[in-house]
């Protein structure tokens, strides 16, 4: 069953014995159930979405979709453009020059730090292209994990592989100018996908994702968050509101309460499934 917060607010009003509102507004208890249905998710992963778009993807947030650097063609201000391993923004409009733009060599192994004509267009360097960031992704920075990338190449769905950054910093980013098709991704950092190798064209890709859950403001508001996910949301409300007015031992017990009650939709959803009760071989 779907919970409205006005349900909410309700189901945490009776667990503080404040039915008439004397001690809380609903205001009060808006902010704390929110942050309880955050906490629900980072605790169960239970607000999962796949993610589409294409890489490389923007640098900054709002930036158009990078395409890929070609000579002789017309590129308007505001674009952005990739070559080899970096990303460039058109500065000032123009028609390309007939050499790509720089890229690391042994006499230049960093980015052009300034604007730098090709052709008739000015281009400035903008960010690497093995970068996701999710702020350029379809949910934005309500993204709180990655548990899968999909690659899409031509008829093939391949996943990619997950490398601890330590372990991708060493075996896919030791040459600098090495492109192809990626085969690896890892985290860095709170909010940045890096792929490996740099990607040598424009991918689609698909990210399973956890996503934190949009915040609720009228009583009518239906949440995204469903059954039994729901369950333990009214205990931690409670316990932020005890917190709050510094009644530790109660905000303690309902915290605790919490806990009993994620632990337990944990173990109700954990059922088992066969693909194929006659296949034997996987």
């Amino acid at each position: 069953m779907a919970q409205t917060l006005a349900g909410y607010i309700t189901e945490v009003r009776r667990l503080l014995h404040d039915a008439n509102a004397n001690f809380y507004s609903d205001a009060q208890l808006t902010d704390c159930i929110n942050q309880a249905r955050e906490r629900v998710v980072r605790d169960t992963g239970c607000q999962r979405t796949i993610q589409i778009f294409t890489t490389p993807t923007a640098p900054v947030l709002g930036g158009a979709v990078p395409y890929i650097w070609t000579a002789s063609t017309a590129v308007a201000t505001g674009d952005y453009v990739f070559s080899n391993i970096f990303i460039y923004k058109v500065v000032a409009g123009g028609i390309t020059g007939t050499t790509s733009p720089p890229y690391p060599s042994g006499s230049s192994p960093y980015p052009p730090a300034t604007t730098f004509l090709d052709g008739t267009a000015t281009l400035q360097y903008a960010g690497p292209c093995e970068v996701i960031n999710w702020a350029a992704m379809p949910q934005g920075v309500s993204t709180l994990d990655i548990l899968n990338v999909n690659l899409f190449w031509g008829n093939t769905r391949i996943p990619l592989r997950y490398m601890p950054w330590t372990q991708f910093n060493a075996m896919l980013r030791f040459w600098q100018n090495t492109i192809n098709r990626p085969t690896h991704f890892s985290i860095y950092g709170q909010q940045q996908i890096f792929l490996g190798p740099v990607p040598d064209q424009v991918y689609t890709v698909e990210v399973d994702s956890v996503v934190l859950p949009a915040t609720m403001q009228d009583s009518s508001d239906t949440d995204t968050i469903n059954d039994p996910y729901t369950a333990p949301v009214p205990f931690y409300g409670a316990y932020l509101a005890k917190y709050y007015e510094q009644s530790y031992g109660e905000a303690e017990i309902f915290k605790q309460e919490y806990l009993n009650h994620v632990r337990s939709v944990l173990a109700s959803v954990f059922t088992r499934r066969i693909s194929d009760p006659y296949n034997t071989g996987y």
